[in-house]
């Protein structure tokens, strides 16, 4: 596979509503696709999606990066730009499987499911908004809804929170994301607010290993460890520390799928459980994220991939869920 053609464009992303987080607010992002050609005219595409709060590096950062890539100054121009480094690899893959005539999650792995369960991100500024978000997802089909927590104060978390429940019936789970914005003082009494509503686990209630590794001991619900992690080096502190009862997979924000592969392998033999998560980007990065959560077997807890029905504006055929299902080609 010879590589004749590379490019790099930057394209908006626009979301149907604000999503809150403890970072902000996001209306809109910039994003960048990579395309790759080789000579037998196979292209291959992977996304580069640099967020505030989420990523180190900004978008000129990441362009900068890709465009010293295709320049051909090799993958030294990568270093310490994971955003960049997730698109190379994945056009790279998504190349290497369409000139194969394989979905790309057979290319990685021939046994592994073409379609898998997915969680639905539910957003909205009131309890009703909240609350009619999340029973049309559960009449979509979905049975497992992620929640923001964390951008309000503790009490107008638990009226949403209890209002969802409420609306869902006890089945459904519910799983929620702090983005870290708890205080190690005031997490263990928000935790313990929340518990009631039956809450599968909570992403990053406060942010640092030490942090996550201090309120997991304590919290009444499991607790996944995810923006605090972003190195090698911080995913063995937190084995080490046993910081987290599982670990947020976002390929997007680490690196890449290859990245997230061998970090899912090191997590589940340190005893972590993994799920793999989107960076809220195009369909270009969530349907990589998918293949590659088909390939690894990463479907319990399901992944946080229905996120592309969040977009005004997408790149791409929408990977969209059918029946909280996304099916993969």
């Amino acid at each position: 596979m010879r590589i004749v053609e590379a490019g790099v464009a930057r394209h908006t992303l626009t979301y149907n509503a604000p999503i809150a987080t403890a970072h902000g607010r996001i209306t809109e992002r910039q994003v960048l696709l990579l395309t790759l050609r080789d000579e037998d005219g196979h292209t291959g595409v992977g996304e580069a999606a640099p967020l505030d709060g989420f990523t180190h590096e900004g978008i000129d950062e990441a362009e900068a990066a890709l465009l010293a890539w295709v320049g051909e100054d090799g993958d030294g121009s990568l270093a310490g730009f994971p955003t960049a480094c997730a698109a190379v690899d994945a056009a790279l893959h998504d190349l290497a499987a369409t000139s194969a005539g394989v979905p790309l999650h057979h290319y990685l792995n021939p046994e592994s499911p073409t379609s898998l369960p997915v969680a639905s991100l539910v957003v909205g500024d009131t309890p009703e908004q909240l609350v009619a978000a999340a029973v049309g997802a559960i009449t979509d089909g979905y049975r497992v809804l992620k929640v923001k927590v964390g951008a309000l104060p503790i009490n107008e978390d638990m009226e949403r929170l209890a209002a969802v429940r409420q609306a869902i019936g006890p089945e459904p789970a519910i799983r929620l994301d702090a983005n870290g914005a708890w205080s190690p003082e005031a997490a263990p009494a928000n935790l313990n607010s929340l518990a009631g509503s039956g809450i599968e686990f909570i992403e990053e209630p406060v942010s640092g290993i030490p942090a996550l590794a201090d309120i997991m001991h304590v919290s009444p619900i499991p607790v996944a460890a995810d923006e605090s992690v972003r190195t090698p080096f911080d995913l063995d502190r937190l084995i080490a520390t046993g910081g987290a009862d599982l670990l947020v997979l976002k390929p997007s924000a680490i690196g890449g799928i290859s990245v997230a592969a061998r970090w899912a392998t090191r997590a589940r033999s340190g005893g972590m459980g993994v799920v793999v998560t989107s960076l809220l980007e195009s369909s270009v990065g969530i349907r990589a994220a998918a293949h590659l959560a088909s390939a690894i077997g990463a479907l319990d807890p399901v992944p946080g991939l229905a996120t592309a029905d969040l977009l005004v504006t997408d790149l791409g055929p929408p990977l969209l869920a059918e029946a909280g299902l996304l099916n993969l080609t």
